[in-house]
């Protein structure tokens, strides 16, 4: 009885030691399988840094393009004293541009009173509510805003609805912001 508890003690010993032998390559297996996972993800987020930094660079590579850009805009800006409210100026300007391209605005037409800094580029939105347009009109009315050699505006918000069933009359409003520097005219610039 004692050779078979013996060789019984001798198996359970050998089940023992290849159970942690097979338990330690199972651990090592999901071990590196997690290591390979965690070099993929460092992997993907280097090369996501690394044109991050390369789009950067080509930024800082092009800086006297964009300074140029800039300078383009500045001298086209539109210059106003400072301490004048230049609210109904731009009011003044959108009207005069409404009027020209038969977009109706009416009353239409709400300024704000507080500008926005931005840098040294001031901001003010005007508020304009229009009735009884057409597609057309308006298309060539934001046009002409856009395109404007005496004010600088973008349009913020655009609403358009039709009136009843006549859907070639177009009643809405816009948001149109009104960009401008404050000081002494850069030089080149005319009213």
């Amino acid at each position: 009885m004692t050779a078979a508890g013996a060789k019984s003690r001798r198996d359970r010993t050998a089940i023992a030691v290849v159970v942690v032998v097979v338990m330690y390559a199972l651990a090592a297996v999901m071990w590196f399988t997690g290591r390979g996972a965690a070099w993929t993800r460092a992997r993907k987020g280097y090369e996501k840094e690394r044109n991050a930094l390369l789009r950067e660079k080509a930024l800082i590579g092009d800086r006297e393009t964009w300074e140029e850009r800039a300078e383009i805009k500045r001298l086209r800006m539109p210059t106003v004293e400072d301490g004048v409210v230049s609210a109904t100026r731009w009011e003044r300007v959108i009207e005069k541009l409404a009027e020209q391209y038969h977009v109706s605005v009416g009353k239409g037409l709400k300024a704000a009173q507080t500008e926005e800094d931005h840098g040294g580029v001031w901001e003010v939105p005007v508020e304009v509510r229009f009735d009884n347009t057409s597609l057309q009109r308006l298309v060539e009315f934001l046009y002409a805003v856009n395109t404007a050699k005496d004010a600088m505006m973008d349009v913020r918000e655009l609403d358009v609805s039709v009136r009843g069933r006549n859907v070639g009359a177009m009643n809405g409003k816009m948001v149109l912001t009104c960009a401008y520097i404050k000081g002494e005219e850069p030089a080149g610039q005319t009213k």
